[in-house]
């Protein structure tokens, strides 16, 4: 049976435990993630006080928190159910709960995206009357304050931090903070008048309200002081490696949460687009780890998720090629006559994950969106011959998809060797263009580097060889001088960059040797999904890439890019690569080159799944889940073992004076070592008997089995702090008898033996 004491059953402590849990849940209300974050507070009010009826109960601690999971289930699914939509009757309610249950746990468990608001609301119900049920419990059962009340500031503060709406959580926060003082006061004078009590020491009666008054002075000290002190932005390099280092793990709970609770729908932020009007070259590049889309889509051939098209050098940066921006409804088709030649079209479906972007992206050459766009294409005259960039009308929220058709190339080697040059004037008006200031020696090392070439497509090749041996990939290169054209410096100067220089150094060069190139950009594939048949696409995924004009056939993709896999594409049986001689500068390293005949004559595409882009190196596409997983189940076993510690000489003895408590201990570690104490027994024969199991702690057990007959029988003290001390001294040596001599045996191994 369970005891509380008639302090503990005041008002104002059960007052100020509503107020925290209705402060903490109100923040999350206010933010309207979600629809229903209204019932969040009633669940947790019908926690409170779940906690404190049974809290002042007298059933056994294993049973009211039976009761506790019964009351949460039923109450927090009754207040779900009612606020979902339809007229179904409250079972058929329940059960189609379940099964969106169901769904989700599977999602969650294949790598999917979650996608159903109920199980976000469904969650955080259960989290509050979770909360509300240990910070009453712990109030009126087993008086526990700061298990109490930190809970619900922790909540808080995680709620307050990622919310990013007009609404001032501040104020709630302020609440729950000057309300969890005054509850922290109020549970130390209860405990202390409790001990005066025991002791029969007299106190003043309205000590409790001199408490509450202190209490609040000092609460409302310390927020003006919080309010009033100044903010520090400074930070030492060594205290951000250290907070970075903290982080990563963070991040990836965090991208976990994005993808299991993709349909929430926080405020609006306003986000960069990555791939503006104009590209810049120069300067670092400084790319997260966090996930950006899922793509749902064949895995049949390498892709680029392509969002603009660049065409216009200007020595410093790129810009959109000319034409007009204009609607287009959903799934109307651009330009998919054109250039049809060994394409084939691919539909992908795109799940976004960053909410307030416009731009969209889709694999090669998109021609059509199920949703009303807002289209670059060329200049009336030319006719929509094809889509250069594609946003959204509206902005893309958190969580929400969009269906692509693209027509992506399928041809290979031998074909785009034939398709010579004769290019249409559309092409060569535009995608010729290079500035006046170019320097003569990038047009020289181009020519020299091409000059093996009979063929405009073996040219590009040497091109991207070329480009992969001899620039290093480098993310933070040398800063870009003033003055100078961009694809020169790289070249001859700084020979180190990331994609979107090995990008404009290869169309540059192309068009200074007579063939049509640009510059895309988007993402890399990404890492594939088998499973699911999905790529996941994060933010470092980024990247810039050539693509040369064929005729018949239209743009196809190269990369000259060293930190990405080669794009080699299969040779016919009909027809083998001519020779082609070395390039003018070879690489200081052998490595295979993708220009000569031996790469020439392979006999399918590089399938292997690109390495994210933009990173030098990458660590398997599973690990951030891995991870998770191993120290999920690595903090469980912790969780248990320390469980199942505590409650082996803990459980029971709770309320028992300390004397008592470690005279138990001896007992029940009796019982498990083979000597129980038995009702023939006095406590001086059993201690004997027990002592020579375990010979090295003789003089302990000798001391709590004494100190225990004292209190009992002499008048001694129940509290006497030796027992503790005893008992301090033979926990680890009965500990390792149990673990690595009793049990080996009694599991037929022999036990361990010391040298």
């Amino acid at each position: 049976m369970s005891k509380t004491s008639k302090i503990d059953r005041s008002w104002s402590t059960l007052i100020l435990l509503i107020g925290m849990v209705l402060s903490s849940a109100l923040t999350l209300a206010t933010t309207d993630w979600t629809e229903h974050l209204a019932i969040v507070p009633l669940v947790g009010l019908g926690g409170v006080l779940a906690g404190f009826l049974l809290g002042i109960s007298r059933f056994p601690d294993w049973l009211t928190h039976i009761f506790g999971v019964i009351y949460g289930v039923a109450w927090t699914t009754f207040l779900v159910v009612d606020a979902l939509p339809g007229d179904l009757m409250l079972r058929e309610q329940v059960f189609a709960l379940g099964n969106r249950i169901s769904a989700w746990v599977y999602q969650a468990f294949t790598g999917g995206t979650g996608q159903d608001a109920v199980i976000f609301l469904l969650l955080l119900s259960a989290l509050y009357w979770i909360l509300g049920y240990n910070a009453a419990w712990n109030t009126y059962r087993r008086p526990q304050p700061w298990v109490t009340a930190l809970p619900f500031g922790i909540v808080t503060i995680i709620v307050t931090h990622y919310y990013t709406g007009p609404a001032a959580l501040i104020r709630y926060l302020g609440l729950y903070l000057l309300l969890a003082l005054l509850y922290v006061g109020q549970a130390y004078i209860a405990k202390q008048k409790e001990v005066w009590r025991e002791d029969r020491v007299a106190y003043d009666p309205t000590l409790n309200g001199s408490v509450l008054r202190a209490s609040l002075l000092f609460a409302v000290t310390v927020m003006l002081l919080a309010t009033l002190l100044p903010t520090t932005s400074a930070s030492s390099i060594s205290t951000s490696d250290v907070w970075q280092r903290a982080r990563t793990p963070w991040e990836t709970i965090e991208e976990e949460w994005r993808r299991l609770f993709s349909s929430i729908h926080g405020q609006a932020v306003e986000i960069a687009e990555p791939f503006g009007s104009t590209l810049s070259l120069g300067g670092p590049s400084t790319l997260e780890d966090i996930v950006v889309l899922d793509i749902v889509a064949p895995d049949t051939t390498r892709y680029y998720w392509r969002t603009s098209v660049y065409a216009i050098y200007d020595g410093r940066e790129w810009r959109l090629p000319p034409g007009e921006t204009t609607p287009l409804p959903p799934d109307e088709q651009v330009g998919s006559n054109i250039d049809v030649a060994s394409r084939q079209e691919v539909t992908q479906t795109i799940t976004n994950y960053l909410s307030g972007r416009q731009l969209l992206a889709g694999a090669s050459q998109p021609v059509a969106f199920d949703r009303e766009i807002r289209a670059l294409v060329p200049t009336p005259e030319e006719s929509l011959l094809e889509i250069y960039r594609a946003s959204s009308v509206s902005p893309l929220s958190a969580g929400e998809s969009y269906t692509v058709t693209s027509r992506v190339i399928d041809a290979d080697a031998t074909a785009l060797r034939r398709a010579g040059s004769d290019y249409p004037d559309r092409i060569t008006r535009l995608y010729l263009q290079l500035p006046g200031s170019l320097p003569q020696r990038v047009r020289t090392l181009a020519a020299e580097i091409t000059a093996p070439g009979d063929t405009p497509y073996n040219k590009a090749r040497l091109l991207e060889s070329y480009l992969r041996s001899n620039i290093t990939y480098d993310l933070t290169p040398p800063d870009f001088p003033g003055g100078w054209d961009y694809v020169d410096f790289l070249l001859f100067d700084s020979r180190r960059g990331y994609c979107d220089g090995y990008a404009s150094a290869m169309v540059v060069m192309a068009r200074s040797v007579g063939i049509p190139a640009r510059l895309a950009t988007g993402y890399g594939q990404g890492e594939y999904n088998s499973e699911r048949g999905m790529f996941r696409v994060r933010e470092n995924n980024a990247h810039s890439w050539p693509e040369i004009y064929f005729p018949g056939y239209g743009w196809v993709e190269f990369e000259p890019t060293a930190s990405e896999d080669p794009l080699i594409r299969p040779e016919s049986e009909e027809e083998s690569a001519p020779p082609v001689s070395p390039t003018p500068s070879p690489p200081e390293e052998s490595t295979d080159d993708p220009a000569l005949p031996e790469d020439f004559a392979t006999p399918m595409m590089d399938d292997r799944p690109a390495l994210p882009v933009d990173q030098p190196s990458s660590p398997p596409p599973s690990w951030p889940r891995t991870v998770l997983l191993g120290t999920l189940v690595t903090a469980a076993l912790a969780l248990l073992a320390t469980a199942g510690w505590w409650a082996a000489e803990n459980l029971g003895f709770r309320r028992l004076p300390s004397v008592e408590q470690d005279y138990g201990r001896l007992l029940r570690f009796g019982r498990w070592l083979g000597r129980p104490l038995e009702g023939s027994d006095t406590p001086l024969e059993w201690m004997r008997d027990f002592a020579a199991m375990v010979p090295e702690a003789r003089e302990q057990i000798a001391r709590i089995v004494e100190l225990r007959a004292v209190a009992r029988f002499g008048r001694g003290d129940p509290r006497d702090p030796a027992a503790d001390v005893a008992w301090a001294g033979v926990r680890s040596l009965l500990w390792r008898q149990l673990l690595w001599d009793q049990w080996p045996k009694r599991l037929g191994r022999r036990p361990r033996t010391c040298s």
